[in-house]
């Protein structure tokens, strides 16, 4: 039995769970001090946004190796926890209602773009940019340090790949034990 069984509201009441859990989770390791201090990661109000899409996509496309519906609704619901979190910091920033539609707007693109690239690099997707590209590119990480970011993200997405699907599907994503393998991964 999984987490969403049993009637639409209890199936929709685990999936704004699970999305909970998944959400806090990610965000609380986006914003571990290694990206920024060690990882090549800039500390930056873009740079934290960046680590962020960037762990959603590993989130998204461990869910996308889950059979049924449920996993794509999961991920929508996510993504939108992503977008009203990205909101809530531009207003903690101090950001005006004026211009707070123009910058989420910009912000949320630039997290769809790429989110959607990483998601394919990550899924094996034929034609896919190499992850370290795609990081440099979107000045992710430093041009220096995009390959050793890559690496740790590989590390973290054979962690997750490793997890059960009924944790996955319940938002509770092992990052703890992804940094361990990020860690080990690193020269």
């Amino acid at each position: 039995m999984t987490a969403f069984s049993g009637n639409w509201f209890h199936r929709r009441s685990a999936r704004r769970k699970a999305a909970a859990e998944a959400y806090r989770g990610l965000l609380r390791h986006a914003l571990e001090p290694d990206f920024y201090l060690s990882g090549g990661v800039p500390d930056t109000f873009e740079g934290r946004a960046g680590m962020v899409t960037v762990l959603t996509s590993l989130a998204c496309a461990r869910l996308s190796r889950i059979d049924g519906p449920e996993p794509a609704r999961l991920i929508l619901r996510i993504d939108e926890l992503v977008l009203d979190g990205f909101d809530a910091a531009y207003r903690e920033k101090g950001v005006g209602d004026a211009s707070i539609a123009r910058k989420v707007r910009k912000l949320a693109q630039g997290h769809a773009g790429l989110g959607k690239a990483l998601f394919a690099a990550l899924t094996g997707a034929e034609g896919a940019e190499p992850v370290d590209a795609i990081l440099r590119r979107n000045g992710v990480a430093r041009p220096d340090q995009a390959g050793a970011l890559a690496e740790s993200l590989r590390a973290i997405s054979a962690c997750l790949a490793q997890q059960p699907d009924s944790e996955i599907l319940q938002g509770r994503f092992n990052w703890i034990g992804a940094s361990a393998g990020q860690s080990a991964a690193q020269p």
